[in-house]
C-alpha cells in the first residue's frame, strides 16, 4: 500500500515533478476563443504570455472534470493505495468539486480531498509539504489532517506590474487602470479564505517588493517548511524579490515557479511574489 498525491496544473509545478516526487498533476485547459490548449502540455508559459499579449479578450479556463479525476484515482484504488488530492481552491474553480464527485465513485477507498484555499505557487508549496509528509511515513489521513491545520498559516503575497489584465477581467475600471498606470501604482495581492484579494498598493515595483517584505517580517516564516517564490514571465523580478527577502529572513532554501495561465490570465506578465508558512503564534 502506498500514499498517492494528486494535484492539478494550477499549482504551477513543472510536470517533471510527477516523476521526481511520485505525484500526479492533472492539467486544466485554456481557451483562447475557439482554440483549446492543455495547460503545460501543448501550451508553455512562454507561449501563453505571447498569446495573452495579443489577445483582445482574456482567455477562459476549463476545470479538471470528474471523469479525469476518476480515471486518475481508479488504478490507485485498485492497487489498494490511499490518495490525497490537493486541488485549486474551491473559491476559484470547480476542479475541487470534480475531485469530490470522483471520490464518491470509490466509497470504500481512503481518499481525502483537501480544500487547499490555495493556487499557483502557494498550492505548489502545499503539494511539496504533502510529499515530505508522505516520505516521512504518514498515512493519507494524517497528511490530510496536518494540511487542514497548516493551510490557515499558508501565505501568498504578490505585486502586480501591469494593470491591463485587471481591467480586461473587470477587476479594475478603465479610468482606474489609466490613472494607476500613470502614477505607477502596483497592487499587492494575497490569497485570503481561498480568494484573490487586493491588500495594499505601492508606487513602483521596488516599493511593492518592500511592502511584501514588511508583511513577511510581521508574520514571520516557519523555516521548517519550504518557501516558494513565483513570477509571471519575468524571472528577473522574482530574483530581485528573492534577493531582498531571503537574506533578511534567513531563508536558506527556496523554490522558484513560473505562474501559469490559471492565475497569469488575470495577473498578467511581470507579477512576482512569495508563498510561505507563517510562524505559529501562541493562542
Amino acid at each position: 500500500m502506498a500514499v498517492r498525491i494528486i494535484t492539478d496544473s494550477s499549482s504551477d509545478l513543472p510536470f517533471s515533478c510527477q516523476e521526481k516526487w511520485g505525484i500526479t498533476i492533472l492539467p486544466l485547459r485554456v481557451l483562447f476563443g475557439e482554440e483549446e490548449y492543455v495547460d503545460g502540455q501543448d501550451l508553455t508559459a512562454e507561449q501563453f504570455y505571447a498569446k495573452l499579449a495579443q489577445a483582445k479578450e482574456l482567455p477562459k479556463t476549463a476545470q479538471v472534470t470528474p471523469a479525469e479525476f476518476e480515471d486518475a484515482m481508479r488504478p490507485f484504488v485498485q492497487a489498494g493505495d490511499e490518495i490525497v488530492v490537493l486541488p485549486i481552491s474551491r473559491e476559484l474553480s470547480g476542479t475541487s468539486a470534480s475531485a469530490r464527485i470522483a471520490r464518491e465513485q470509490f466509497p470504500q477507498a481512503e481518499i481525502y480531498v483537501i480544500d487547499t484555499l490555495a493556487v499557483t505557487f502557494g498550492l505548489g508549496m502545499l503539494v511539496e509539504i504533502a510529499v515530505r509528509l508522505r516520505d516521512q511515513g504518514m498515512t493519507a489521513r494524517e497528511i490530510a489532517e496536518k494540511l487542514d491545520k497548516l493551510k490557515s498559516r499558508a501565505r501568498l503575497y504578490a505585486v502586480i506590474d501591469d494593470l491591463k489584465y485587471l481591467r480586461l477581467g473587470g477587476r479594475l475600471s478603465t479610468a482606474g487602470a489609466m490613472v494607476g498606470t500613470l502614477l505607477g501604482i502596483k497592487p499587492i495581492v494575497s490569497i485570503e479564505e481561498g480568494k484573490v484579494c487586493s491588500v495594499d498598493k505601492a508606487r513602483g515595483l521596488k516599493a511593492g517588493y518592500q511592502a511584501i517584505l514588511e508583511r513577511v517580517k510581521k508574520e514571520g516564516v516557519d523555516t521548517a517548511y519550504p518557501t516558494y517564490f513565483g513570477h509571471s514571465n519575468l524571472p528577473s523580478a522574482m530574483r530581485d524579490l528573492q534577493a531582498l527577502i531571503a537574506p533578511q529572513m534567513e531563508l536558506d532554501i527556496s523554490q522558484g515557479c513560473d505562474i501559469g495561465p490559471i492565475v497569469g490570465t488575470h495577473a498578467g506578465p511581470g507579477c512576482t511574489g512569495i508563498a510561505f508558512i507563517a510562524r505559529e503564534t501562541a493562542e
